[in-house]
């Protein structure tokens, strides 16, 4: 016969019931549902943001128009390094949808998109705060 002493020192009482909201709040913050409302919005709001620093850099020409002085003679165009990231931002969000209509969630393709979109943000802040007076 076991006593309830060592019942309790072997199994606490409760545990399951203790555990079942921390289960359900799981089930539902992970369900296919949710995910896929998550997944949807960040796609939207990465579109709306990079296409507005996209329209920043379509209308505000770069005033990287001179060549820079390299004593190599090396020289990168600047129409070439530049429209690297958001044509980045396009693809990255064009695969993320194209997977997500094919019933796959790539989120390595939104964290692209997002890092490209953060990267054009803060070389438009660095722009616009440090450009010469």
């Amino acid at each position: 016969m076991v006593s309830s002493a060592t019942k309790m020192a072997n199994e606490p009482e409760g545990t399951g019931e203790a555990r079942q909201p921390d289960v359900q709040l799981q089930d539902v913050l992970f369900s296919a549902l949710v995910t896929s409302v998550c997944y949807w919005t960040t796609i939207f709001l990465l579109a709306i943001v990079g296409a507005y620093l996209i329209h920043w850099w379509l209308t505000h020409p770069e005033p990287y128009a001179a060549p820079a002085n390299d004593p190599w003679g090396i020289t990168t165009p600047p129409w070439l390094i530049l429209p690297l990231a958001p044509i980045g931002v396009v693809g990255s969000l064009g695969h993320a949808v194209w997977c997500a209509l094919r019933g796959q969630r790539t989120w390595k393709m939104l964290i692209t998109a997002a890092s490209l979109v953060a990267v054009m943000g803060c070389s438009k802040a660095l722009e616009i705060y440090l450009a010469p007076m």
